[in-house]
């Protein structure tokens, strides 16, 4: 069969129509691409490092005990002094521009505040009969109880940077090396991490209110629409942020106890955590970079982490 004139022309502009639209589509996705590059050049999108310890040994218990409480309050004091500052009850911002950096926060604060629930009624306490330090009692209860999505006064920002220097004051109390030390206003400051406070740290981790939240996020990751998909997956990644620095502070803290015939699963648990914590794909859709790697990871960080809590009972 032969190609007449008018065929050969109606392919020839078939070719250049296809041509046409495959290279609008390249420029389209290096635009987007760009873009991401020059936002990372601005605001931080990606957190290959838990947060820094410096050198530990030789440090009392009052100095691990600051050092503990810095690794829960970390991401969220970044994310307050990071470039457009915190964006999760932003009436613009959260909603059209900075949807995914403002879910990353809303999980920072979430897990931030379970941590800070788990140390100020466990670990800040003598025993379970003992008094809750005024300090972290007010910032968890009045500072951190603030819903950060909502745009009210006193507005989240303000609250929370009042609970984080409620969070320094109870540090203080702490820096005279007596466990009783009082602080300013006469409220104690306490630290007593034991055995069974650890255990109970890496049960909160891999609980329903820390790992297994962050699962039920992604349930029936394929069946959710693209746009709330990656604001699940971004808030999952703002609690793997504040695990992975409380992981990292007491295995870096308390090596002899943790480590014990668990080091494969420390490394691994780290290696899965760090990956949630560096994925920033160019798009995600319910196909393609769905919420089915996250959850991936996140399971085999959850069952390490469990094997570590399991081997503290023993």
């Amino acid at each position: 069969m032969f190609l007449t004139e008018s065929m050969i022309t109606r392919l020839r502009i078939a070719g250049k129509t296809i041509l046409a639209q495959c290279v609008l589509l390249c420029v389209l996705l290096l635009a987007v691409w760009g873009g991401q590059r020059i936002y990372a050049l601005i605001d931080t999108d990606t957190f290959p490092q838990p947060v820094a310890l410096g050198e530990v040994s030789g440090l009392d218990e009052n100095a691990k005990g600051k050092l503990l409480l810095d690794s829960i309050t970390h991401q969220m004091r970044r994310e307050l002094g990071s470039t457009f500052g915190w964006s999760a009850n932003d009436i613009l911002f959260n909603r059209f521009v900075l949807d995914n950096r403002a879910y990353r926060q809303y999980g920072v604060y979430h897990a931030t505040r379970m941590l800070i629930d788990l140390y100020s009624t466990q670990i800040a306490k003598l025993g379970s009969n003992d008094r809750e330090s005024d300090f972290l009692y007010k910032a968890r209860l009045n500072s951190f109880a603030i819903d950060p999505r909502k745009f009210m006064f006193p507005s989240a920002e303000s609250a929370y940077e009042k609970g984080l220097k409620l969070c320094e004051s109870y540090k203080k109390g702490l820096d005279g090396g007596s466990p009783s030390k009082k602080g300013s206003d006469g409220a104690t400051s306490v630290y007593n991490c034991r055995t069974d406070d650890i255990y109970a740290s890496f049960n909160m981790l891999v609980g329903e209110n820390m790992l297994g939240y962050a699962l039920g996020l992604l349930e029936n990751a394929q069946d959710i629409n693209f746009y709330t998909l990656d604001n699940r997956i971004y808030e999952v990644q703002g609690i793997v942020l504040v695990a992975r620095d409380f992981v990292h502070a007491l295995n870096t803290l308390y090596p002899d106890l943790i480590n014990k015939n668990n080091t494969g699963n420390m490394k691994a648990a780290m290696e899965y955590l760090d990956k949630i914590c560096v994925y920033d794909p160019l798009y995600i859709t319910s196909k393609v970079n769905s919420g089915e790697l996250i959850i991936s990871y996140l399971l085999f960080a959850k069952n390490r982490l469990e094997d570590i809590r399991d081997s503290l009972r023993i």
